[in-house]
């Protein structure tokens, strides 16, 4: 823009050659320019993103005259090019921080398969891995490696091996001094005390258990020159020799047949295995040309058959210990259903539990003592059982007799005109109701009852005949709901309705068809809220889990990618949503979001708490320091058996908890940290499958 334009546009001449406006681009290109040169040395997740941020913000400036553009234009390629250099150093360095931590990783793996491998490992490598591990660290931070983790696990595994390299060690030095003491014997000249110690020096030997190679070589290598001499001394008794080399000869035979025995004999197999080494230590030298073959064959099907004895009794004692493991598992079940009043359903479990005790393998020595703490609490709940149904025994006793006397009044009702009868026939069917459950012979006893009431209710058949037509068009349409087609809520709302007109009616003939009707559909409306039920709680879970690790996340001072957060179907879980929100705003820095989350994540816990507590509750779960508290068979048959006639005259009990509201509560009973919200999960899935069974 020429000077003169300057001027008419802004009403004023420019100053020192170059106007207001062109002074404020020239800036404001500059400052894009500085921004562009400070980017190295900041700390930017994204580098690329901001440089394309800032060569956007550059280039969308206004044109600038040619003299000033080429310089500025110069300064922002080579600011550019810096910062992309700054770039690909910095992805470079976290490019090399993920393959330390990657390797760490690995090592820490390798620490556990040396943990796992037990008495294999050996010094050389657990010093290796020390090294490699230690070489890791000087170039990642100790704690995203979980340097503590690896250094709780490593510390007892090197203690351990530097023990036993310890003890390898003494046990070598006590091999050497024995070579040495049988060396020094070997270049003397008295052969009876060479072959007095020489067995002696054996014996020892070999309660020293496992020895060094080079300590084991030294003593072998000693032990060898001392045979050798004294094979020379008794060259001159070969017949007795020879004779040794024969019975020795049966003796690897025998170990042979031993070594080629299966394993359920090898109990058998060790104790002779005892035997023939002391028959071994036993016989006479064998003529020097035999000693080495027969000597050798000797060692090496003793050592199989001895790492096969080994191996067995240690698998037997790892049998042993996992069964154990197992039995005192069962124990502990059976000590949580000792008190249960659950009688039917603790009877099979513990049926189920025995079942279980008998097709595990034996404990050892601590069968004993577990089978006795598995028997005293079946033992304690049978005879509570016991107690139980002799006690309900003489209710159903003492109610049979009752009614029977009201059926007898009942059936004198026929020959009793007149309104009091009639209100007497329907007061015997209250007292009827109200003397209980008489158990097994309620079925003939109700029937017995039914009968003389309709024998005096004969007159009234044709009223009846209406009512049970009505029943039956009712009971066709419960049938007809029970398809699945119409909606679960409108379903179940009009069988309710359907199940109170059923009951002022009343007609005993269609009962139970009524309760097979009723029962289909309860069977479809169970299949179809679950399914529905079943669906959401999928769907929240795989909600509710990725915001619960952003938020462990959060709390542990990580950075949180917000764009975890965008998760499918959020939107559905209004306090799932709230806590996403809230967790997008704390990750940026907004400190009463954070503390905001921290109260929801408290009042969260008391409604998993709450919701889970209830279904437990209704599932006949005992939570733990509680007692469960036994049901009523009793009531319940006897409010059965009144609602079939719509006239019971027992008090109403309290309402239950519905478990289908408390399941739907649970759908948006809000955010957890991951271990809470596994542990809500558990007693959810475990509440609700114990319902469903």
């Amino acid at each position: 823009m020429s000077e003169q334009n300057e001027i008419h546009q802004t009403g004023r001449p420019a100053v020192g050659g170059i106007s207001d406006t062109l002074r404020e681009q020239l800036h404001r290109r500059e400052a894009v320019c500085e921004e562009l040169e400070q980017l190295p040395a900041r700390t930017v997740e994204d580098y690329p993103a901001e440089i394309a941020r800032i060569t956007a913000e550059f280039e969308a400036l206004p044109p600038l005259p040619p003299e000033y553009a080429e310089i500025l234009e110069k300064r922002f390629a080579a600011a550019v090019k810096e910062a992309e250099r700054a770039a690909a150093e910095n992805a470079e360095r976290l490019a090399q921080r993920a393959a330390k931590l990657e390797e760490c990783a690995r090592l820490s793996a390798e620490l556990d398969t040396l943990i796992a491998g037990a008495e294999l490992v050996t010094l050389g490598e657990v010093e290796k891995l020390e090294k490699k591990w230690n070489e890791c660290l000087k170039s990642v931070d100790p704690e995203a490696a979980d340097a503590a983790g690896f250094a709780a696990r490593f510390e007892p595994l090197k203690a351990r091996i530097l023990a036993e390299a310890e003890a390898d060690r003494l046990r070598g030095e006590q091999a050497e001094k024995l070579a040495a003491e049988l060396a020094e014997l070997t270049a003397g000249e008295d052969m009876a005390r060479l072959q007095e110690r020489k067995t002696a020096i054996e014996a020892e030997y070999a309660a020293l258990g496992s020895v060094p190679k080079a300590a084991a070589d030294k003593y072998n290598a000693a032990h060898r020159a001392a045979g050798t001499k004294l094979a020379q001394h008794y060259e001159t008794l070969d017949l007795a020799r020879w004779e040794s080399y024969t019975l020795k000869l049966d003796l690897c035979a025998e170990l042979d047949r031993l070594l080629a025995l299966p394993d359920a004999e090898l109990p058998k197999a060790a104790r002779t295995l005892h035997e023939l080494r002391d028959k071994w230590k036993g016989l006479g030298g064998v003529p020097k040309s035999k000693s080495e073959e027969i000597n050798a064959r000797y060692l090496e099907t003793t050592r199989k058959l001895q790492h096969r004895v080994d191996e067995y009794y240690a698998r037997l004692r790892q049998e042993q210990r996992q069964a154990a493991a197992a039995k005192q598992a069962l124990v502990e079940r059976a000590v949580a259903l000792a008190d249960s009043t659950e009688w039917n359903a603790t009877a099979e479990a513990f049926k189920a539990l025995q079942a279980e005790w008998k097709r595990l393998p034996g404990a050892g020595s601590a069968e004993k003592n577990l089978y006795t703490a598995f028997r005293a609490p079946a033992d304690k709940f049978f005879s509570a059982r016991s107690a139980y149904f002799d006690e309900r025994n003489k209710k159903f006793d003492a109610a049979a007799e009752a009614k029977r006397a009201l059926i007898a009044e009942a059936q004198a009702l026929k020959d009793q005109p007149g309104e009091a009868a009639a209100r007497r026939a329907r007061q015997l069917r209250s007292d009827y109701h109200a003397a209980g459950s008489a158990g097994r012979a309620e079925h003939e006893l109700l029937a017995q009852f039914n009968a003389a009431l309709d024998q005096y209710f004969s007159g009234r058949r044709e009223a009846f005949a209406e009512r049970e037509k009505r029943s039956r068009e009712l009971i066709a349409e419960i049938e007809a709901l029970a398809d699945g087609s119409a909606e679960p809520a409108a379903a179940d709302k009009r069988v309710r309705e359907i199940r109170a007109e059923l009951r002022e009616l009343a007609c005993r003939n269609t009962f139970d068809a009524e309760k097979k009707a009723l029962a289909k559909f309860e069977t479809a409306l169970g299949a179809a809220r679950s399914r529905v039920l079943c669906d959401k709680l999928s769907l929240v879970k795989s909600v509710a889990r990725p915001l619960a690790e952003a938020w462990q996340k959060l709390k542990a001072g990580e950075s949180v990618d917000t764009a975890l957060l965008e998760i499918d179907h959020l939107d559905r879980f209004h306090r799932l949503h709230t806590a996403a929100e809230l967790i997008r705003a704390a990750a940026g820095g907004d400190a009463k979001a954070l503390k905001k989350l921290t109260r929801l994540e408290a009042a969260a816990q008391e409604e998993h708490n709450r919701i889970n507590a209830a279904l437990e509750k209704l599932a006949g779960i005992t939570p733990a320091g509680e007692a469960a508290e036994p049901l009523s068979l009793a009531a319940e048959l006897e409010a059965a058996i009144a609602g079939n006639f719509a006239r019971s005259s027992a008090a109403a009990e309290a309402k239950p908890a519905d478990p289908g509201q408390l399941q739907n509560e649970y759908l948006n009973a809000g955010l957890l940290a991951p271990e809470a919200l596994e542990e809500s999960f558990r007693r959810f899935d475990a509440a609700c499958a114990k319902l469903r069974s």
